[in-house]
């Protein structure tokens, strides 16, 4: 019978094809026992993370899924899974697109569970937006930060968001033009200081069920 890190290799092998067309019963299942497996044999699931470079369609999804959904254990991992995976496209080790995988990392629980670490993700990832970046970094960095900034909750007044806000400012302003596109459009959904944040929760919710 084969162990989770078998199975995970057996959908990296073949690029997700059948882990995409299981159930949802079937993949809960899997899911959980990556769950049970990786608290026994963390250092086997770590190492595995470590040794796959991310593709569009890889494996690592299986266990980000598995980690930021079905466990609260897991998140400073998952943390220093988002800065290997950055690094790599920075040093292009990876193209810029591979990023996406990064939006299979759910931050709910994380924001709810763990905030010091969500604030700690948010200041990794805004800290590296820079004008000097290539277009297609940037773009694909400030897509993820759209997608784990849907969590901030203006009740917890979080002061750091005012960096992250501030950094996202610069390149609505002076970046590409597709690179100001993505900014302003996160600045319009999310800044609160922005005054055509008013529909925001409209925005969220249209997007959560698109």
């Amino acid at each position: 019978m084969k162990n989770s890190i078998e199975k995970l290799k057996y959908h990296e092998k073949n690029e997700l094809d059948e882990w995409l067309d299981l159930d949802e019963n079937e993949s809960k299942k899997f899911l959980q026992e990556i769950i049970e497996f990786s608290r026994e044999n963390f250092d086997q699931i770590k190492q595995y993370c470590l040794n796959t470079i991310p593709t569009e369609f890889s494996s690592l999804s299986i266990i980000y899924e598995a980690y930021s959904e079905h466990s609260s254990d897991f998140n400073q991992f998952l943390f220093e899974e988002i800065q290997r995976v950055v690094h790599l496209a920075k040093t292009n080790k990876i193209d810029p697109e591979c990023l996406e995988i990064l939006t299979d990392i759910d931050t709910e629980n994380i924001y709810t569970d763990s905030i010091d670490i969500y604030i700690q993700i948010m200041n990794f990832l805004t800290s590296n937006l820079s004008l000097r970046n290539d277009k297609y970094l940037n773009i694909q960095l400030l897509e993820v930060i759209s997608w784990y900034i849907i969590e901030l909750d203006e009740d917890h007044n979080i002061s750091e968001s005012k960096v992250w806000f501030q950094k996202i400012k610069v390149l609505a302003e002076r970046g590409s033009w597709s690179v100001r596109k993505k900014a302003r459009e996160i600045l319009n959904d999310s800044d609160p200081s922005n005054v055509s944040n008013f529909f925001s929760l409209f925005r969220r919710i249209k997007r959560i069920f698109n």
